[in-house]
């Protein structure tokens, strides 16, 4: 987030780093309280409640699989998927606040490189 707030790698400007650390520092933050499996539903009434009160304009969803949790079966697991993302995106549409969703991919070998698949078996997520 902070690379992306300077608008630039620090980590090739390290000189800057400071100023842009305390800039960042200065950005209000709020955390919503979930911790684990929440329906989307009460995940998106939450985003536009912080939009209405805090006038936010950006959310991180970290993460997606911890969300969805681990009940549904594979191929239910895409379909679901599927509505989640497509609800992020009606909210980021109607209310100009930009989502970041992360997703971790699967566990690899150390010599084996990320696939699409990496992501729940899918690439429909990978592609937005």
């Amino acid at each position: 987030m902070l690379t992306q707030f300077a608008m630039g790698r620090l980590e090739e400007q390290l000189d800057k780093y400071d100023e842009w650390a305390d800039r960042f520092e200065d950005l209000p933050l709020y955390f919503m309280t979930f911790h684990g499996q929440q329906s989307i539903r009460t995940v998106i009434d939450t985003m536009q409640h912080a939009v209405y009160v805090y006038d936010i304009c950006h959310v991180v969803i970290d993460n997606l699989q911890f969300m969805m949790g681990h009940e549904q079966l594979s191929t239910d697991r895409i379909a679901a998927q599927d509505y989640i993302v497509g609800a992020f995106r009606k909210f980021a549409t109607d209310s100009s606040c930009h989502v970041t969703l992360v997703i971790h991919p699967r566990k690899e070998d150390d010599d084996k490189e990320l696939q699409t698949a990496s992501i729940f078996g899918s690439a429909k997520v990978s592609g937005l």
